[in-house]
């Protein structure tokens, strides 16, 4: 996508999530800023709707950030991808999101599926065989 520099919008602790920062940190991308939520475990995590995540969005972006990432598995965002999208005015990459686009990659197929973000429409671009459920 291009992203040099971004912002993380975690669920976790902030201990945690200074991890998942250095890691990214050590990949050569810059972080403008991240922000943990103490959140300990995923089932708490997968309880959230909405209000929460787009509110976890909300806090965790930055006016720098090429892009914002929301790094949990546990997190529902597959339904909120285009809207946190329009809400931040930047791409959102999500940890399942991101998993899949990588699944498909190494798989050497990609979609055009603007349903799931900005990811699912970078070129080159080629249609899969049916519909992608979500």
């Amino acid at each position: 996508m291009g992203a040099a520099r971004v912002a993380i919008a975690a669920t976790y602790p902030d201990d945690v999530a200074a991890h998942f920062t250095a890691f990214l940190k050590s990949a050569g991308l810059e972080v403008v800023s991240a922000r943990g939520s103490g959140v300990i475990t995923a089932a708490e995590v997968g309880t959230w709707g909405r209000d929460e995540v787009f509110a976890l969005a909300r806090a965790g972006d930055h006016p720098d950030a090429d892009a914002l990432l929301l790094p949990d598995t546990a997190l529902h965002t597959a339904a909120y991808v285009p809207d946190l999208e329009a809400a931040v005015g930047k791409p959102v990459l999500t940890a399942n999101q991101v998993t899949v686009w990588e699944a498909l990659r190494l798989a050497e197929r990609r979609i055009n599926a603007p349903e799931l973000g900005s990811l699912f429409t970078k070129e080159p671009v080629v249609q899969a065989e049916g519909t992608p459920r979500g």
